[in-house]
Order: structure tokens, then sequence, then C-alpha cells
């Protein structure tokens, strides 16, 4: 529990509430929208229904959910077909048993050559039938078989192949009569009022529905960014504290510590020569010093480089810091300013090792066999 919370930084959390509220405010709008849209659509009675559901001028069907529109212009079937398509609807299809007279009342009042409705011919192996343009089914008892039109009387019609035929309402004895579909007639068009989709009101849930998904996809998205910027400038922060002050982590003795430049030269009086030790000036000089609690310190300063970064120095010096012997000098902090890398020791009188076996001092007496031994016996097990 304790790590998930800390996940949650203050940032991502405005993020996630503000999403929300803005995801409840359009939700609210949308139901507020929704529910005034269906009381008003209630409180209209049939009259107002039908002028709402069909366009001006058009007949509704009796069970309210067809709507048919007489078209004066002459065009072939399959104009027709595509002119009904711009009102999101097509030729008449005739499935029940008022649709013929409704659709004759219409061609009647309007046309005296007959009008075009949705049935086309088609070949089969069992002859030929015919089908709706809008593929539903062909009722022979709403429509039985049609008759040839004088245009087309001569019976080869129904066996040639390349003859089209299309159907035509008349105000003949039978409703329908085939034509040729390339022929100029007026037609009659029909929606289905349940099927109707004006623009984007159709499917308003799937569209609500879409919205509110792609807002919290928004959201979701927004809140990782954010949160793995914050993140990542926190895990630089870390790294950067560590590396400012890596006697601060657990595998760092708490002895050692990480002196400024500006502490160095405070305790070796800026690095004179009056605390200057003799014996190893090619290395880049040591200094003796001085800290605060009255105990002296070596400052060895060592050559520059650019090959070693602070991290480097720093890991080394942690390595070495951590060796406890009593032949070996202990490390009390180091120092790396802009490249520049100080070490400093403790400080031992008869001063290091190495001026004892290579510069022997004026007045001092040159090591033993026996002691030297003894020295890289007791080194051996310190390093070890």
């Amino acid at each position: 529990m304790e790590l998930k919370l800390k996940l949650i930084n203050p940032q991502m959390l405005w993020v996630l509430i503000a999403c929300s509220l803005v995801l409840e405010l359009h939700a609210s709008n949308t139901f507020f929208n929704d529910s005034l849209g269906v009381h008003l659509i209630a409180s209209s009675q049939t009259e107002n229904h039908t002028k709402a559901a069909c366009p001006s001028g058009w007949l509704i069907s009796s069970s309210k959910k067809k709507c048919f529109g007489y078209i004066a212009s002459s065009q072939a079937w399959d104009e027709s077909e595509t002119h009904c398509k711009h009102y999101r609807g097509h030729l008449a299809a005739l499935t029940s048993f008022e649709d013929p007279d409704i659709v004759r009342k219409l061609c009647g009042e309007n046309a005296n050559n007959g009008c075009w409705v949705g049935g086309r011919a088609i070949n089969s192996t069992v002859g030929m039938g015919w089908k709706w343009s809008d593929r539903s089914y062909w009722n022979e008892t709403i429509t039985p078989g049609i008759p040839l039109h004088s245009t087309c009387s001569n019976v080869s019609c129904h066996n040639n192949n390349s003859v089209d035929l299309c159907a035509l309402v008349t105000n003949g004895t039978s409703p329908l009569v085939a034509e040729r579909c390339n022929l100029s007639h007026a037609f009659i068009c029909m929606l289905d009022i349940e099927n109707k989709c004006d623009h984007m009101h159709c499917h308003r849930e799937y569209l609500i529905i879409l919205a509110v998904v792609s807002g919290l996809i928004l959201c979701t998205t927004l809140a990782v960014v954010i949160w793995l910027l914050v993140y990542r400038q926190s895990k630089r922060r870390r790294r950067s504290r560590k590396l400012s002050n890596p006697a601060a982590s657990a595998l760092v003795p708490p002895s050692w510590k990480v002196f400024t430049r500006e502490e160095l030269k405070s305790i070796t009086k800026n690095f004179s020569e009056g605390n200057r030790l003799l014996g190893d000036a090619k290395t880049g000089g040591t200094y003796s010093g001085l800290l605060s609690d009255g105990s002296r310190v070596a400052v060895k300063r060592l050559k520059r480089s650019s090959f070693q970064r602070k991290k480097e120095f720093y890991s080394e010096i942690g390595r070495v810091a951590r060796l406890r012997h009593p032949n070996l000098v202990a490390v009390k902090g180091c120092c790396y300013d802009h490249g520049d890398r100080y070490i400093v020791y403790e400080f031992i009188l008869n001063g290091p090792l190495d001026r004892w076996l290579h510069h022997i001092p004026r007045g001092g007496r040159s090591l033993d066999w026996a002691m030297r031994l003894k020295v890289t016996t007791t080194l051996a097990q310190g390093i070890a």
C-alpha cells in the first residue's frame, strides 16, 4: 500500500481529478440533453411525430414505420435509386398490404404513365424472379406475378438476359408491371423511420461511449506522461545528491567526508609551501592541515586526469576507506572539483612508507630486511 501511495504524486493526482470533473460534467450534460430530448419527443403527439420523422410532403404509413415520397423528376431506375439514397432511403419496397395502396395513391395523383418502385428482375436457374432494392423479402401474396408493360409486350423480354426489367406501379388492374429499367419515369422513394440516421444523431449512444472512452484514454495517457516526467526528474535529483554527498550512502563509512575545495584551502592555508610535505612533488603534492576539531590530516593532491569521472573517483575512495589495519593509513575524506582530485588521510608523524623505502630522510636509518618482510606481511593482511 505504501508503494502505491508513493507513486501517486500531487501533479498526477490533480490531472486525474481534473479529468474526472470534465468527464462527469460532460456525462451529466449529455444525460440532461438526452432526458430533455426524450421528454420533448414523448410530449409530442402523432401529427408532430409524423412531421419530425418524415421529410416535408411525404406520407407516413399507418404503422408509423415507413415514409413514402413522390419524386416528379423522370429518371431511369438506377438513377432513381441513387436519388432516393440522398434521403437515406431507397425505392419503395412493397412488403405490407397497405404499401401498394399508398404508392398507387401517390403515383395516381401525380403521374399518368407510372412510377418506379424498388422491384428488379433477376435471372436464376429456376427462371426469372424479383427482388427489392433494399433486399427485403418479396412476398408473392402482396405482389403477385408482374405482367409486362406495353413497352415490353413481347414475352421474349423475360427470356432475354440482355433486357433489364424493373417494377413500375400504375393505375391499371395490376398494381405492378415490368418495364425496361433504362426508361425514364417518376418514382416513389421510401424511408424506414426505424433505420433513419440523421447525420450525427444516429447511434447517439455509441458516440457518447466513444467520447467518454476517448477522454479516459487521453487523461490516462496525460497522467502517465506527467508521472514519467516527475519520476525522471526526481531520479536525477536523487542521483545528483548521491554524487554530491556519497558519504551519506550505506556503502560509505560515516568517517568518510566529502570536502569542498574551499575547506581544503582553509585547513592547508591555501596549500602554502609551509604546509607542504617533502618527497612527493611529482604526484601533485601532499600538504599538512588542521581540521576544526584539532586533528591533523594530510591532504594529497593528485595529478589532474580527464579519464576518471567524479562517480568513479568516489567509488574508488569508498573501497579504500573500507580498509582497516594498523599499518594502513585511514582515509578521512576526499574532494573532487572540476577534475581536481584530493585525498585526505590521517596524519602520520613518520611520513609515508615510500619515504623510508626509497627516500631515507637525513639522519634516518634504512629498514632492514626483517622489518621490510614484516611490513609486507602486515600490508597483505590488511588488504586481504
